[in-house]
């Protein structure tokens, strides 16, 4: 029996007049060879069907009678066809269609039926990828990103399939290790329960080691036979994440196919808490550059806007760094764009100065002051007025104030309602990321550096409490209780916490690694917003502890009037 590589399919696509092939005709046939994993050569005619063409059919396919009535009839495309098959291997999507309608027009003319070896890829798919919910032509397409030039043409048709067999022999070749056509034949008629799913390496991992993978947040490493990491993520429950990478493989992208070909070996770091698991995660990435890892290669900028009250005369501006200076800093945001249009957004509703300091020295009244969007500190005493401006933006800052968002929306509608709707988008955008800002200001109501304290996280599958100590806005420790414990047990230890992780006298820590948790760790506690409580750190350890014990109760639906009596 010849090898997959030598064989030579010619996959046919047919088009009718209905379905039945009795008594409906083919008024399109096209074919492509495919040999060596290319296609080497193609077929196509319209036929004339000797009948009018059903307008279901016009639909579907786009032909009509109009273009077939001047085509040749069967009997004189049928000999190209036979001609072009040969003796090679007849294959179709859904052959058992193609193949009566055929095998009808032979015997109406007075040829025997075919006798070629024929190949369903249909049933292949049913068999090598059981995951798909859909294995229609359409749904393969999609999954192999073939592009079909012509759907419902015939041509077209045979061209996608084609090209969806090449995938499946070397899909065969890998996991079942079909190398000849002989072993192709049989594979296809397999019942599904003796279908094997996976190669040799593949059967090794799913029975060594994915029964020992812990139910616990942490860092997985998928490495090469070579020892090389090929690829780092994080789970909340490592055993569940990586075990998914093993069901319906066939389902997978063909990046993720790709990186379980070549995996051999799995090893993985344990964390408390799945935030250490997102931290871990970055830091290795990073370190590491894994050759299947896309994201967190390297150190994103976002920006953070600040505020420096220590200033003549405040101004709201955006840096890409923190320092360990007077100012305040908020964020972060998602890039520049939306720091300079959250700043103007601003600036219209709260006239801060927005020259710098030589200018301001100048006296010179400027144009934002005409505009009515600067005080015009520089030539007139405003100083009261400007710290209330000042105390404003920073309520807003903080999260603690909705008077801008106010502001926005009010001019959006006033906009609307004039039918300037070009200054209606300008103002819904400036809606939207001042929005969105706020909402994320809002866990903490506080600027970066002022960001301690704890967060509490409830884990609904094993009752534990999760305490995430922040400070200066980043992640600095973790403690975890058992499902039994009682919030007096947390608030007995919050002191040692408290002088272990939030108190003392060293600054911030401002490197690119630092910056980078500190917005990793703001985009996962706002993810989880609706599941936490925040508990900031104010100096009064009583205030403190009252919080955490309603934070408990809450997070794990207890009565909140009876845990504050116990206490």
């Amino acid at each position: 029996m010849p090898s997959l590589d030598q064989t030579c399919f010619v996959v046919t696509d047919t088009e009718t007049t209905g379905p039945k092939a009795g008594q409906d005709r083919i008024i399109e046939l096209g074919a492509v060879k495919v040999q060596h994993g290319e296609v080497i050569d193609r077929f196509q005619s319209l036929i004339n069907p000797e009948r009018t063409v059903p307008k279901n059919i016009q639909r579907l396919t786009g032909i009509n009678t109009a273009m077939v009535v001047d085509q040749p009839h069967m009997t004189d495309v049928l000999p190209d066809y036979l001609d072009f098959l040969g003796d090679d291997v007849l294959v179709a999507h859904n052959l058992s269609f193609d193949e009566k309608f055929l095998n009808a027009a032979l015997t109406r003319l007075g040829h025997e039926p075919l006798s070629n070896d024929t190949l369903c890829s249909l049933r292949l798919a049913r068999r090598l990828l059981p995951g798909l919910k859909s294995r229609g032509l359409s749904a393969l397409s999609t999954f192999y990103d073939v592009r079909v030039n012509g759907r419902h043409r015939a041509l077209g048709d045979a061209e996608a399939t084609g090209r969806i067999l090449m995938r499946f022999l070397n899909q065969c070749a890998f996991e079942h290790q079909i190398d000849t056509l002989d072993e192709l034949m049989r594979f296809q008629n397999r019942s599904y329960r003796n279908v094997r799913s996976a190669p040799p390496h593949i059967d090794r991992l799913r029975n060594e080691t994915l029964p020992a993978l812990p139910d616990a947040p942490g860092v997985y490493f998928f490495k090469a036979s070579t020892g090389t990491t090929l690829y780092i993520g994080k789970a909340k429950r490592l055993s569940n994440r990586v075990r998914s990478y093993f069901s319906g493989i066939e389902s997978k992208p063909a990046r993720t196919r790709k990186l379980l070909k070549k995996l051999r070996r799995i090893t993985w770091r344990t964390t408390d808490t799945e935030l250490e698991a997102l931290l871990l995660e970055a830091r290795l990435i990073k370190e590491k550059k894994p050759s299947y890892n896309r994201a967190q290669r390297r150190y994103r900028r976002r920006p953070f806007l600040m505020l420096d009250r220590t200033e003549s005369y405040p101004r709201l501006g955006w840096s890409y760094r923190l320092e360990n200076d007077t100012a305040a800093y908020y964020g972060p945001v998602r890039n520049a764009d939306q720091a300079e249009l959250i700043i103007d957004m601003a600036a219209r509703r709260y006239p801060l100065r927005e020259c710098d300091d030589d200018t301001l020295r100048l006296g010179q009244r400027c144009l934002y002051a005409d505009m009515d969007r600067c005080l015009a500190p520089c030539e007139d005493d405003v100083d009261a007025d400007y710290d209330t401006a000042v105390d404003q933006v920073e309520s807003f800052l903080e999260g603690r104030s909705s008077d801008l968002l106010d502001y926005l929306h009010d001019r959006m509608h006033d906009a609307s309602q004039k039918l300037d709707f070009e200054r209606a988008a300008q103002f819904r955008d400036g809606h939207e990321a001042v929005e969105r800002f706020v909402r994320r200001q809002q866990l903490w109501q506080a600027p970066v550096r002022r960001r301690q304290g704890v967060v509490w996280y409830h884990d609904d599958i094993d009752g534990t409490m999760h305490g995430l100590w922040i400070r200066h806005g980043r992640l600095c420790g973790t403690t975890v209780y058992d499902a039994d414990t009682r919030a007096d047990a947390a608030c007995t230890e919050a002191q040692a916490h408290i002088d272990t992780w939030l108190v003392g006298e060293e600054e911030m820590d401002v490197t690119k690694r630092a910056i980078n948790e500190i917005r990793l760790g703001m985009h996962w506690l706002y993810r989880h917003r609706n599941d936490i409580c925040v508990v900031p750190w104010r100096g009064d350890l009583s205030t403190f502890q009252a919080a955490t014990r309603r934070a408990w109760a809450t997070l794990r639906g207890d009565d909140v009037t009876a845990e504050s009596e116990a206490a």
